[in-house]
């Protein structure tokens, strides 16, 4: 499947190009990201969001999210091996009072997606038919993997989970490309429709269902044919707005500009 665009690629182009081309330029040598009291809290906070329908049925939702995060901290290592083996305990209890700390905030945001939503569509959106499952279109030779596939008004309808913050109204808008795209992989999977999907900021207890638009369909397909010509070992030029300060791959990025850079 070497020829298949990532949809986590098309999502990482729009934060810096660039990530896109050292991320396939450094495939096989064991490129890993640091790992940081934050990063694990992140990957915590995921987990306990698989749990959320728990919370929702809950009469008292804190000791609920604190057992939640209790397990999630203690299976942590197991379910993500091949990043945290070695892991300092040390880092592991200071990511738990990290999100330890968020507890009453997802609660918080729980309670407002219930008001918002209602407690059933809720429900029906944490209690997922598939918990990553992966796509691939042969058609469009583009790969993805949903964090949640749920039914939602007879349709099948894919979910995002994100750990970072949440915007104030509506979604960011690589999360909702990331929809986007993972929306074309399951009608090209399932012969349907997808009008609509779910983006979960799970730091906060947010959920958001967001329209699939006819604009960020033609963006992801445009998107792809750029990562291909990444792929393809083309050096594209890097924003200004770049994310260097939190980039995996900020030792090895060059800031020369080439003349295929332009194109990007």
């Amino acid at each position: 499947m070497e020829d298949y665009v990532r949809v986590s690629d098309i999502t990482n182009y729009l934060k810096c190009p660039r990530m896109v081309y050292y991320g396939y330029q450094e495939q096989g040598h064991n490129q890993t990201r640091p790992v940081t009291p934050s990063y694990v809290a992140a990957l915590i906070i995921k987990e306990m969001a698989q749990g959320y329908a728990e919370v929702v049925e809950s009469e008292d939702m804190v000791p609920t999210l604190q057992s939640l995060l209790d397990m999630s901290a203690h299976q942590i290592t197991i379910i993500y091996r091949d990043e945290l083996a070695d892991t300092d305990p040390e880092i592991i209890s200071q990511a738990t009072a990290q999100v330890h700390s968020q507890l009453h905030e997802i609660m918080k945001g729980i309670k407002a997606s219930m008001q918002s939503l209602g407690v059933e569509r809720l429900l029906d959106i944490f209690t997922p038919m598939e918990v990553e499952p992966l796509f691939y279109s042969e058609k469009l030779r583009i790969s993805g993997s949903p964090d949640r596939l749920s039914m939602l008004d007879g349709a099948v309808t894919p979910s995002v989970i994100r750990t970072g913050q949440a915007p104030q109204n509506g979604v960011w808008k690589n999360d909702r490309v990331r929809l986007t795209a993972l929306s074309i992989l399951l009608e090209d999977k399932y012969d349907c429709t997808v009008e609509k999907g779910v983006v979960e900021y799970a730091r906060y207890g947010i959920v958001r269902e967001v329209p699939v638009q006819r604009a960020d369909r033609r963006k992801v397909l445009t998107l792809g044919g750029r990562v291909r010509k990444i792929r393809d070992g083309r050096l594209p030029d890097k924003p200004g707005e770049a994310p260097c300060e939190y980039c995996e791959h900020i030792e090895h990025c060059q800031v020369t500009q080439t003349l295929a850079s332009r194109f990007f």
